[in-house]
């Protein structure tokens, strides 16, 4: 097992160890942390998977392009994907190829467990803002 699954595995048991404090208030300054696997998946004849970690705060450089817009986008929804503040603009093309985006992990000391399928890249920036942009 390569170190990227094996970090990607320990993480998803991490998440998942976390499942009964779904409600819980974050107890320590750890816990408000965001930790994150964001993944994007397109069918178009051939699938396209993009996997990404968005570690907030993280080190700069490293990680997601579009660490802070990410990181401030998940923070004001509290963690829940549902409630992204997304964007008023989005680049788009002509295409709809339909994309299906993840987001697994914890979002202040909460479990995050999301996927939602998008008729086109347009619709999902437009929706998410930049977390799935990469």
């Amino acid at each position: 097992m390569n170190k990227i699954t094996a970090a990607l595995a320990g993480a998803a048991l991490a998440a998942l160890s976390f499942a009964g404090t779904a409600t819980a208030a974050p107890s320590t300054t750890e816990d408000a942390h965001i930790w994150l696997t964001v993944t994007r998946t397109t069918a178009d004849g051939v699938t396209t998977t993009g996997n990404l970690w968005l570690d907030c705060p993280g080190q700069e450089g490293v990680g997601h392009p579009h660490r802070e817009s990410a990181c401030t986008d998940v923070d004001a929804a509290n963690g829940d994907f549902d409630q992204l503040p997304g964007t008023q603009t989005a680049f788009c093309s002509n295409e709809t190829v339909a994309v299906t985006a993840t987001a697994h992990g914890t979002a202040e000391g909460r479990p995050v467990h999301w996927q939602r399928t998008y008729e086109s890249d347009c619709h999902l920036t437009l929706a998410t803002g930049h977390i799935f942009a990469f």
